[in-house]
């Protein structure tokens, strides 16, 4: 009486065992599609600006005219600390010197790696086109820098660009003369 005991509970375990197998195996494969759709089901991604993190600051200096065009290169030179900034219709040309300030050459020198950094960070953003020369009326944008009284014009320009996901500022142009932009750029300036 053992052995047919020992066959029927064997059977009985197997038929168990099996009859489990497809009913434990449906609930993984719902989880794995659920987990699969749920991420993107739930997070809704906004629209990607085409001015990325400067989307709201270029928009602003643009509120009483301007353009604002891609900045497709920027030149670094390391020995006067100033870039050369190359846009979609020319050159916009060089930006102001920056000057190392500290007490000791350490902290030059620690000044002079930031200064790098940031260059270096403003090249690469330009060549992923995350960089935009912006034309804006004087008007709008705030004068930074005390002006020589002399005849300026009425636009002024800045360079800004994305670093990861926050807007910076490059390089600031005091007075833009229109006689030297592109045709086309300047007709931008009047839409």
């Amino acid at each position: 009486m053992s052995a047919p005991l020992a066959v029927v509970l064997a059977a009985a375990f197997l038929s168990a065992a099996i009859a489990a197998m497809p009913a434990d195996a449906a609930p993984r494969k719902k989880t794995r599609a659920l987990a699969a759709v749920s991420p993107a089901a739930s997070v809704a991604q906004p629209p990607t600006d085409r001015f990325l993190a400067c989307d709201v600051r270029v928009r602003d200096y643009l509120r009483e005219g301007g353009a604002a065009i891609r900045v497709t290169k920027i030149e670094v030179d390391d020995a006067r600390l100033q870039l050369n900034i190359h846009h979609e219709y020319g050159e916009a040309g060089k930006s102001s010197r920056k000057y190392l300030r500290g007490d000791t050459e350490e902290e030059m020198r620690k000044n002079l790696r930031g200064i790098l950094d940031e260059f270096a960070a403003a090249a690469k953003a330009a060549a992923a086109g995350r960089a935009w020369y912006v034309i804006a009326a004087r008007k709008v944008m705030p004068d930074l820098r005390d002006g020589s009284g002399e005849n300026t014009s009425p636009w002024t320009a800045i360079v800004l660009a994305d670093f990861e996901g926050k807007c910076r500022p490059i390089t600031f142009y005091q007075s833009v003369d229109r006689n030297k932009l592109n045709p086309e750029l300047s007709k931008k300036l009047e839409e």
